[in-house]
């Protein structure tokens, strides 16, 4: 009878560990009546994962089951209000005003939180401050007293962020915001080195309290802001063009080596550095970064990598100089087109939707460019992608395109559109006489 009664405690007591939950409350000015939404952080990747709905005064609560990942959250009612928190499994109560200034929030239970944001109230009023003297130390004469006050006060204050934050991390060692801190937190040049010593000396030392085998970072968006401001770093007034991609080529190599160590922090670093020259229209950075991966080095064939492969793979393909992809499509009148066989000194691709504002805006200049030439000196293939026949051929009467039209009517999944990587439209290939 005994053993069946430890028996049962012990399913019970096991139970209980099992479920054990905890929770993220909150209090925020301006929440209240509203859906509340709580948001994972993965680099700049955001997604929503809970909703919450709040009370008159703001109030809302999360409840996390035990195997809730460790990381940094989002939590907010709009886009002008969102509050970081940190999640180390245990209960999160905080408030504030809601106007998401870092300042606005006030940890009430979570040591992790209070951690995280005595940190982020030290770096944020200090560095404050040290703008407000910069302006002084650039407009006073060195030989000006008040001056050397000014020196002197810009030092303490960087003296104060760094020793503070090493203070938080040595006495908080086995803590997520200790890890976060490391990495967030800025480096300082010697006074005594001229401008571009200091930035040669901050390129040298800028990662060097972050750890690149440290997996866990990746659920914080730390690591992609200290790589922004890495390749920030390497521009100079007055550098050209060239001058400036050459050395923002020589600070991806860089990153590219140090987070090769571990393969979970190069697939995020390589998916991140795609996402953003993709954006901003780095080709260059790009097609370097396709012909130096590491990728097919790693051991572990996991379906991230498996996607970067494709994507870099793409890149080559598409990379200025290259062949265009070819492809045999029937456009609207149901004649055969074959890329490689149109006979015209330039081709422009344009993939377009009708349901895109972007692309009715271009389409009536590129109409007018088009019909101002002839077809031995362009041809403009305009690809739909499009999934409502109607609606594309609707869009083709209402704007008078009269070049050649293509829909596969798949939308993002029609073959043309994929064989050229298509995730955006309006996407613009200019071809020249060998495609």
């Amino acid at each position: 009878m005994r053993n069946i009664f430890v028996f049962i405690f012990l399913l019970l007591f096991s139970g209980n560990l099992i479920s054990q939950t905890f929770s993220i409350n909150g209090t925020v000015s301006g929440y209240n009546l509203s859906n509340v939404y709580l948001m994972s952080i993965l680099g700049e990747k955001q997604k929503i994962i809970d909703t919450a709905f709040s009370s008159i005064d703001g109030s809302f609560e999360f409840t996390l089951k035990k195997d809730f990942p460790v990381g940094m959250y989002a939590i907010t009612a709009g886009p002008n209000q969102v509050i970081e928190i940190l999640y180390n499994k245990e209960n999160i109560r905080f408030i504030s005003s809601g106007t998401g200034n870092d300042g606005n929030v006030q940890i009430i239970e979570s040591v992790e939180n209070l951690i995280w944001y005595d940190y982020l109230y030290l770096k944020a009023l200090n560095q404050y401050k040290m703008e407000v003297i910069e302006s002084i130390l650039v407009n006073y004469p060195p030989d000006d007293d008040y001056f050397t006050i000014s020196k002197t006060k810009y030092q303490q204050l960087q003296d104060l962020i760094t020793n503070r934050s090493m203070e938080l991390v040595k006495n908080n060692p086995k803590t997520f915001a200790s890890r976060l801190i490391l990495v967030d937190k800025p480096n300082f040049a010697p006074s005594e080195l001229n401008d571009l010593e200091k930035q040669e000396y901050l390129i040298k030392h800028h990662f060097d309290n972050t750890d690149f085998t440290d997996t866990l970072i990746l659920r914080s968006n730390t690591l992609t802001s200290k790589i922004v401001k890495y390749l920030s770093l390497h521009q100079r007034p007055g550098l050209t063009q060239q001058q400036l991609e050459d050395r923002l080529i020589i600070a991806v190599d860089s990153v590219l080596t140090k987070a090769v160590v571990e393969q979970q922090v190069y697939e995020a670093v390589v998916e991140f550095l795609i996402k953003g020259f993709e954006t901003i229209g780095f080709e260059r950075g790009l097609e370097h970064i396709a012909e130096q991966s590491q990728l097919d080095e790693l051991c572990v064939n996991s379906e991230r990598k498996a996607e970067l492969e494709n994507k870099l793979e793409l890149i080559r393909k598409l990379s200025i100089g290259k062949i265009a992809p070819d492809f045999y499509v029937k456009d609207i009148k149901g004649k055969t087109v074959t890329l490689s066989e149109i006979d015209s000194e330039k081709t422009i691709l344009v993939f377009w939707a009708s349901w895109c504002p972007h692309c009715i805006e271009i389409m009536p200049v590129l109409q007018e460019f088009y019909n101002s030439t002839t077809r031995d000196k362009l041809e403009i293939i305009a690809i739909s992608v499009d999934a409502n026949e109607q609606d594309f051929l609707d869009a083709i009467k209402s704007h008078g395109l009269n070049w050649t039209n293509i829909a596969e009517l798949k939308g993002w999944n029609g073959l043309t559109v994929e064989e050229y990587g298509i995730a955006a439209t309006p996407t613009i290939f200019i071809l020249d006489k060998d495609k």
